[in-house]
C-alpha cells in the first residue's frame, strides 16, 4: 500500500522536473532567437556596409571582426544551454534527442570573408 504523502511528494518532484526541463528549453530558445537576430543583422551589415565605411576600408574588417567574435560568444552560449538541456533530459530518462536537434538547431559559425586588397591586383 502506497501512502498518500509519498504520492504527493512524488508528484511534486515530477512537476519540478518538468518545470526545470521547460525552463531549460525556454532559455535555449531565447538564446537561439537572439543568435538568429544577431546573425541576420550581421549578414545585413556584411551585405551593405555603412557609407562611412566606404571611406575607411580598414574599419569594416575591424567592426566585422568584433561582431563575429560577439556572434561566436552567443553561439557558444547557445551550445552550452543546449548541452544543459540534454543533460536535464537524460536526468529524467529521455535518451533520444532527435526532438532537440529538430527544435533547437544551433546555426553554423560565421567567418570574415577574405577580400583582396586593391594593391594585390597588380
Amino acid at each position: 500500500m502506497v501512502k498518500p504523502d509519498f504520492l504527493a511528494v512524488e508528484t511534486e518532484i515530477q512537476q519540478e522536473k518538468a518545470e526545470t526541463l521547460g525552463r531549460a528549453g525556454e532559455r535555449l530558445e531565447r538564446a537561439l532567437q537572439e543568435l538568429g537576430t544577431f546573425r541576420r543583422d550581421l549578414m545585413d551589415l556584411a551585405c551593405s556596409p555603412p557609407a562611412s565605411a566606404l571611406t575607411n576600408s580598414e574599419r569594416v574588417p575591424a567592426e566585422m571582426g568584433e561582431k563575429l567574435a560577439q556572434y561566436a560568444r552567443l553561439r557558444e552560449e547557445a551550445k552550452q544551454l543546449r548541452h544543459c538541456l540534454i543533460i536535464q533530459r537524460e536526468a529524467v530518462g529521455l535518451w533520444r534527442h532527435d526532438d532537440v536537434d529538430r527544435l533547437y538547431p544551433v546555426p553554423p559559425p560565421l567567418t570574415l570573408p577574405t577580400v583582396p586588397h586593391p594593391e594585390d591586383g597588380r
